[in-house]
């Protein structure tokens, strides 16, 4: 399997992982709430001291904590397809390409500047029409003092 060349910004990894965090927190509270309001509901119907509170007041912690439940099993499936789904989007939708050195690279017509094509080709040169310049071979124009030409 190739390597994917494309990344994905922080934000869009973060926010649903932070999301699936919190979501497995309230899916193991719901868990914790729903093992101990249950077993604290079966004593009290079992006891012949249970109070009417114990009785309907647990069937209502109960129902709240398998709420808790629920909700956590819900945003645990949605947080896990919203990684998903954006780890796809950002597969699909194509990038600029960076540039590269094989590009070609818009130039303004030398004409335009009064150069024509043929000392372009030629190469570095000075003239010594009156100045005291010289050619070095890397292409570099250098002064010359009077005695060295």
């Amino acid at each position: 399997m190739p390597m994917s060349r494309r990344s994905i910004p922080l934000a869009a990894l973060l926010i649903p992982a932070v999301a699936l965090i919190a979501s497995l927190g309230v899916l193991v509270l719901g868990i914790v709430m729903s093992v101990t309001e249950r077993d604290a509901l079966v004593t009290a119907l079992n006891s012949t001291t249970a109070t009417a509170t114990d009785v309907y007041g647990g069937q209502a912690r109960l129902s709240i904590a398998t709420a808790l439940l629920g909700a956590g099993i819900v945003a645990a499936v949605l947080s896990l397809a919203t990684i998903a789904v954006v780890s796809a989007i950002r597969a699909i939708t194509p990038r600029a390409a960076a540039p590269t050195l094989a590009d070609p690279v818009l130039v303004e017509d030398p004409a335009a500047d009064g150069i024509d094509e043929e000392t372009i080709a030629a190469g570095p040169r000075a003239t010594t029409t009156g100045n005291d310049l010289s050619v070095a071979e890397d292409g570099l124009v250098e002064p010359t003092t009077a005695g060295s030409r």
